[in-house]
């Protein structure tokens, strides 16, 4: 990469905004709920991709990982995280087909994944509560349906708006609840909570900056909780290079592949190991991931 830039060749731009750089007002007085969807929705609508290799993963009580991360909305998720020492720990992601979890330390070795379509958060919800690809509405990039059921946007004080509103059956029936800025609209946290009230993921945004070629604001800090899984980490990140990946969409959306760990589908033990290009699941028989493996497999990083 360093000898492309070098040759004059065009490099991604990485989005460093000065710290002088802040964001517009964009909401005043008392806003209305389609004021704040078209905020929300505008600033989503112009990240269409986004991309790092410059951020950190911690979890309270271990060393904090090299990360980097990828998406291109709306499914498109890439992270993985290591060290100079143990090489990589995490790979995490989804394509337009399935979703997927390998760690190093999983019990049994396995990459654990799913098609999109399987996903339920019953069968799944102490390993993965709620879909991979909410971790891109934990970056702020939520996407409004304005037909949707809204209460709000009620002011809750020192700056800040709350507005809640439920998803279809078809995605579990959650409740959402997102805390913004009553001027900026920076989303600055969001809970989901089950049918049965539970709070099952929650994330907490700050250190927002500003893009001014794209318009668009990014926090740099997330603070991600999962209580249905144990699970609690925050992800820091310098720069971010948006709308222009660099790397090989082909590699950087297939599914990895790992010496002595099989593909274990979390849905349908009867599934076989995911195929690039296959779209429908092949029957065969396969081991079922029962008991304590749903806790193993997080791996002692992500332990609170």
């Amino acid at each position: 990469m360093l000898v492309f830039c070098l040759s004059g060749a065009s490099c991604p731009r990485q989005f460093r905004a000065p710290s002088t750089v802040t964001a517009p007002v964009v909401l005043f007085g008392e806003p209305s709920l389609e004021q704040v969807i078209e905020v929300i929705n505008g600033n989503t609508e112009r990240i269409r991709q986004l991309q790092t290799t410059d951020a950190t993963l911690a979890a309270a009580g271990v060393p904090a990982l090299k990360a980097s991360l990828a998406l291109e909305r709306p499914r498109r998720l890439r992270i993985q995280a290591g060290s100079g020492l143990t090489g990589t720990e995490l790979d995490l992601g989804s394509n337009d087909h399935v979703f997927w979890l390998w760690t190093k330390r999983n019990d049994p070795p396995a990459v654990y994944y799913a098609y999109h379509h399987q996903y339920s958060p019953t069968a799944m919800g102490d390993i993965l509560p709620i879909p991979p690809h909410w971790l891109i509405e934990s970056l702020g990039l939520i996407e409004l349906d304005p037909a949707a059921h809204y209460q709000g946007p009620t002011r809750l004080g020192n700056g800040q708006l709350e507005l809640r509103y439920t998803v279809g059956v078809d995605q579990g029936g959650l409740t959402k609840v997102l805390v913004l800025d009553d001027q900026r609209g920076h989303v600055l946290r969001q809970q989901v909570y089950d049918q049965q009230g539970r709070l099952i993921a929650s994330a907490t945004a700050s250190a927002f900056q500003f893009d001014p070629v794209n318009l668009a604001s990014l926090p740099r800090r997330v603070e991600i909780q999962l209580p249905p899984a144990q699970m609690s980490f925050t992800l820091q990140v310098e720069h971010f290079v948006i709308n222009q990946l660099y790397a090989d969409p082909a590699q950087l959306w297939a599914m990895p592949r790992f010496e002595r760990a099989p593909p274990v589908n979390l849905a349908e033990p009867q599934v076989a190991p995911y195929q690039v290009g296959v779209t429908q699941p092949v029957v065969r028989q396969q081991s079922r991931l029962r008991g304590t493996a749903w806790r193993r497999l997080i791996g002692d990083f992500w332990r609170q």
